[in-house]
């Protein structure tokens, strides 16, 4: 079970046209008795009788009296047991006839995940990137600190003067 979408802020009166959606995304049918959605100020909704495996099922205002924020919500799912099945959210204002979907909160989430996986691959890059640098300034050194040894020991044996 999930909240598919919610519409916060319809076009016209919300209380006429504001709605709370769930699907079944299961593979078998749910008793949602006892089952509670919740609003962000703790405004409740139990539900009652059953829903297939691939059906949805709107609520709207007037049936759940539960008043969407227009600037940020938080919906969540309960079953019977009290335990939380699912939330669908959003933050900042929903222009007037957004609908607050699940499908588009994973795309945004999945979107801020490949963002952080791409930054953290351009952080390891840049970690092993300064790693070869100081590993090449170290071969710098020592590659110098080797040819100033051979100098000197031409020098020494050669009994010339360089430097």
């Amino acid at each position: 079970m999930i909240i598919k979408e919610f519409l916060p802020n319809p076009v016209g009166n919300d209380k006429e046209s504001e709605y709370i959606k769930l699907l079944n995304n299961g593979n078998s049918g749910v008793n949602l008795s006892g089952w509670i959605i919740k609003d962000a100020s703790g405004k409740t909704f139990r539900l009652s009788g059953s829903l297939d495996a691939g059906q949805e099922l709107a609520l709207p205002y007037s049936q759940t009296k539960i008043a969407l924020n227009n600037n940020g919500e938080q919906v969540s799912l309960y079953d019977v047991s009290g335990n939380l099945v699912d939330e669908l959210d959003y933050s900042g204002q929903a222009a007037e006839g957004q609908i607050i979907s699940k499908i588009i909160n994973q795309e945004s989430r999945m979107m801020e995940i490949r963002e952080g996986q791409i930054s953290n691959t351009v952080n390891s890059f840049l970690i092993s990137d300064s790693s070869f640098l100081i590993q090449g300034a170290l071969a710098a050194a020592i590659l110098s600190g080797l040819g100033l040894y051979i100098i000197l020991q031409l020098e020494r044996k050669l009994d010339i003067k360089l430097f």
